[in-house]
């Protein structure tokens, strides 16, 4: 019982996979004519009726933070200890400043959701098992710029996602270099608000991600990452500068919470590269016959698969507190399919009203 708690080694990623699976076991798993469907999932233990406290606990150490969480943590230490310029290079601020900001997030995007896209889609280490989608990206289709869909996304990805998210940084370094905003200086603060950005980031995510549906915002910005229907991993960030603007906005938060520039630069690092496993194409990645980890984001996925739901993170279920979460199961698909129903029959009332009152 003891070790399920530290349960770390890739071997066993399928035992704590179990955290997740739903309490009912009338829920019919889904499963699409070519491609795989993984298990249905639940909202985290907290969450659940009753709540469990302490498999929320371990949910968080042996699914959420493992191995994922960590590494953005661990990368992010990387960048800013490693290849960002010292604090007081921002107390003036130029192009130049940005101008290095920029070419560190292209080197880590380059390197982590290039690395990737190498393994999963052009070695194809693990071929199509575990993959959403049976079909590959798309390679000649006019829709996406250079018609190639990897290209395109590579596009918006470098150039606009990794120059806003590094201009947000050079904005919020320079307002810490004139002490013109709250900073924390106790290490274990900054661990703690650390923590805190993963949180804080699923209710940004979810309000955003809302508001970006609403037309007209949804055919000025959101359709162009909607086109990633069958997405990889350069499609996670692959967005219009206009949703860049919103979906990079985090750091702003740290204008009036206190913060760190450390802080700054992982909510940069998390929002570029956490996307890319997510949006990767493949549930699980495989390293050896029997021994895979976690991978994509089932949940993630079903929004770009139906558009209208999982629009937050499963961190905390705003899906389900608002009546748009999907689980994956055959049941919830019949219970998304009776929304739709009933808001097209819906439409046709008002036409009709309105007709008949003109």
């Amino acid at each position: 019982m003891w070790e399920n708690w530290l349960l770390v080694p890739l071997g066993v990623c399928r035992q704590v996979d179990s955290v997740t699976a739903p309490t009912s076991s009338n829920r019919t798993r889904m499963q699409r004519a070519k491609g795989y469907d993984p298990e249905p999932m639940n909202v985290p233990p907290l969450f659940q009726t009753p709540s469990r406290p302490l498999a929320m606990l371990r949910w968080l150490i042996a699914k959420f933070m493992w191995p994922q969480s960590l590494a953005w943590i661990g990368l992010a230490a990387v960048a800013y200890h490693v290849f960002t310029p010292g604090l007081d290079r921002f107390a003036s601020l130029s192009v130049d400043d940005v101008g290095l900001l920029w070419l560190r997030n292209v080197g880590l995007m380059l390197v982590v959701i290039g690395g990737q896209h190498w393994w999963l889609h052009i070695r194809k280490s693990q071929g199509t098992e575990f993959k959403y989608e049976s079909r590959w990206l798309a390679t000649n289709r006019k829709s996406f710029l250079f018609n190639n869909q990897t290209r395109d996304n590579m596009f918006f990805t470098l150039v606009s996602g990794g120059g806003i998210a590094a201009l947000y940084e050079a904005i919020i370094f320079r307002l810490y270099a004139a002490e013109s905003i709250p900073q924390l200086s106790s290490v274990w603060g900054i661990a703690a608000m650390t923590f805190a950005v993963f949180w804080m980031e699923a209710v940004h995510f979810y309000l955003n991600h809302r508001l970006l549906h609403l037309d007209p915002l949804y055919g000025w910005f959101h359709a162009l990452h909607h086109r990633n229907v069958n997405t990889g991993p350069w499609s996670g960030i692959s967005m219009h500068p206009g949703e860049h603007v919103l979906y990079l906005s985090l750091p702003f938060v740290f204008l009036v919470v206190p913060g760190s520039p450390f802080i700054i630069t992982f909510c940069s690092v998390y929002l570029m590269i956490s996307p890319s496993p997510s949006h990767s194409g493949f549930d699980r990645f495989k390293m050896t016959e029997g021994t895979n980890f976690h991978g994509g984001d089932y949940f993630h996925n079903l929004h770009h698969r139906y558009f209208e739901v999982n629009y937050g993170m499963l961190l905390l279920p705003l899906d389900k507190w608002f009546g748009t979460f999907h689980d994956g199961s055959m049941e919830a698909h019949e219970e998304m399919k009776s929304r739709r129903r009933a808001s097209a029959e819906a439409g046709d009332t008002e036409a009709v009203i309105g007709g008949d009152s003109t």
